[in-house]
């Protein structure tokens, strides 16, 4: 039987147990998922939090402070979402499931101008998947070294007025609103609580969520889906949410 926790602090509501419970009940497996809601000052303590389990994935404000606790790191983002516990190798599988969940609803977003509010994991994660799909970013949030710091890594623009972005993806957990015009959409990475809001056709982040659970879950359990079994995985457990 697999055990699997998320790893978070603050994450009381997440859904992450209700996503695996479905995926486990989806292929007749026996699992465990649990929350483990640590104060950040006691993620060195993880080796031994993880002890017992088989893997975890790893959320606010974690994803990129808990690179230094793993031994092998196959995620070019420099954030991790996802741990295999016996050799403690992270992966990320935010941007994956972000990019499908994305593209779904805005159909020509991956190849657009896309302002990204925020600088931390989740972040990272969202812009090295457009930047491999061809979108031109720009990036912007209250803390401007913050801000040129991310840019500079990335090799991506502090946003500016010389920036016409086609859409807006928040990936805080803050409510700083960007200074811009009419776009054509907005996705927020929250999908609990308040969600930013444009006057454009919003997406809240519940099908990210349940994307990158489900390539987490190849991860955890060694097996490996054509983009057709993940569509259909992910609109199934969408309906027994």
């Amino acid at each position: 039987m697999k055990k699997l926790f998320v790893l978070g602090s603050g994450i009381g509501y997440s859904l992450s147990p209700t996503i695996f419970a479905r995926l486990f009940e989806i292929f007749g497996e026996k699992g465990e998922y649990s929350i483990v809601d640590l104060p950040f000052d006691k993620l060195r303590d993880i080796r031994n939090i993880a002890a017992d389990a088989d893997g975890f994935n790893v959320t606010k404000p974690f994803k990129t402070e808990i690179v230094k606790y793993l031994d092998d790191i196959k995620s070019d983002c420099g954030s991790v979402n996802t741990v295999t516990v016996k050799d403690m190798t992270g992966y990320s599988t935010d941007g994956k499931g972000f990019l499908f969940d994305l593209c779904r609803n805005f159909p020509d977003a991956e190849k657009s101008n896309v302002l990204i509010i925020g600088y931390g994991g989740a972040a990272s994660a969202c812009v090295s998947a457009l930047i491999k799909s061809g979108a031109n970013i720009a990036v912007t949030g209250r803390d401007s070294v913050k801000v040129a710091d991310f840019a500079k890594k990335f090799g991506v623009k502090v946003y500016d007025r010389t920036f016409v972005p086609d859409g807006v993806v928040a990936c805080t957990t803050g409510t700083y609103v960007p200074d811009v015009k009419k776009v054509g959409f907005c996705y927020d990475l929250r999908y609990f609580g308040e969600m930013l809001k444009l006057d454009c056709p919003s997406v809240g982040g519940l099908g990210m969520l349940i994307a990158q659970a489900i390539y987490s879950y190849e991860i955890f359990c060694g097996k490996e889906f054509d983009n057709d079994e993940i569509n259909g995985l992910y609109l199934k457990i969408k309906e027994m949410l």
